[in-house]
């Protein structure tokens, strides 16, 4: 089986953590971007109404969750948009939203090969 691409999801530490349990793996890959789908729409929103406070909180959120499956790129890019908020700067960050979408789909494209691989 071909592994994803590490800059996208390094499955090293799942594969840790559950071994050869591809299922339970792809289980919390399938939770971890259901709730990086909610931290990223709560994101938006707070964006929106220029709430830096709410778009640090959603930020953080969104790195933990991406960290702990190995969601690299995500991980990146969220930190800095974390960052950004905590030091009640929104430059850029619409710009990093967009990025963090980007990187959220390529996540998604690559548990979905990696699900038909192992399943």
């Amino acid at each position: 089986m071909s592994l994803p691409d590490s800059a996208i999801l390094d499955l090293t530490r799942l594969r840790e953590a559950f071994g050869d349990d591809d299922a339970g793996i792809i289980e919390l890959l399938e939770l971890a971007l259901g709730t990086g789908t909610k931290h990223v729409a709560r994101l938006r929103a707070a964006l929106g109404e220029g709430d830096v406070a709410m778009v640090a909180k959603a930020a953080h959120g969104i790195k933990g969750s991406a960290s702990n499956i190995g969601a690299g790129h995500v991980t990146r890019i969220s930190a800095e948009i974390e960052d950004r908020a905590r030091n009640a700067r929104l430059d850029g960050v619409p710009e990093l939203t967009l990025e963090l979408e980007g990187a959220y789909e390529a996540l998604r494209t690559s548990v979905h090969e990696f699900r038909a691989e192992a399943l």
